[in-house]
């Protein structure tokens, strides 16, 4: 119950946070900054992540990533950014009016690692990194990533995952 509780105080504490605060970077963040935070907090709180958790960590996890993506949404757009940046210094309003942010595109079924895999000892990898993400533990998880794509030369997709773990890995502090 520890995980429903931690998720339910994080998607509670949401209300009261600006989109820097959510993507836990400066204001003066450069574009590149906050794609690097984005990928960071998908890691940390991406619905995935909390499928075992039962249906209600998943439901209080896909409402704080929500919000991390319109924190997103806003900050990547310099246009959007502005705006914001006006509005929150005018009159502290934290999040903009939706009707001006685009929808972001259907999402397509998530493909888990094990599922992008092509090779049957590389999906054994995969599944593998796959349980490591789901605890957080990233580095484990790269090691199992990198066998996975030994195993399954020239799959760009799981090269292309292994990128975004190694971005994630170097937000890490220590």
């Amino acid at each position: 119950m520890a995980v429903v509780d931690q998720l339910k105080a994080w998607a509670e504490s949401l209300s009261t946070q600006h989109y820097y605060a959510i993507l836990l970077v400066r204001f003066d963040a450069s574009p590149r900054d906050i794609v690097n935070a984005f990928h960071a907090m998908s890691l940390k709180c991406h619905p995935d992540r909390y499928a075992s958790e039962g249906p209600e960590a998943h439901a209080l996890a896909t409402e704080v990533f929500k919000r991390v993506v319109e924190a997103y949404s806003v900050l990547k757009d310099p246009e959007l950014r502005k705006r914001y940046n006006v509005g929150l210094k005018q009159s502290g309003m934290l999040r903009l009016d939706t009707s001006i942010v685009p929808e972001p595109p259907p999402r397509k079924e998530t493909r888990t690692l094990e599922m992008i895999a092509r090779d049957d000892r590389a999906k054994v990898y995969a599944r593998k990194a796959d349980v490591l993400l789901s605890v957080g533990n990233l580095e484990e998880a790269r090691i199992a990533l990198v066998s996975a794509i030994q195993q399954d030369l020239g799959n760009a997709e799981l090269e292309e995952r292994l990128q975004i773990l190694y971005e994630a890995l170097a937000l890490e502090p220590g």
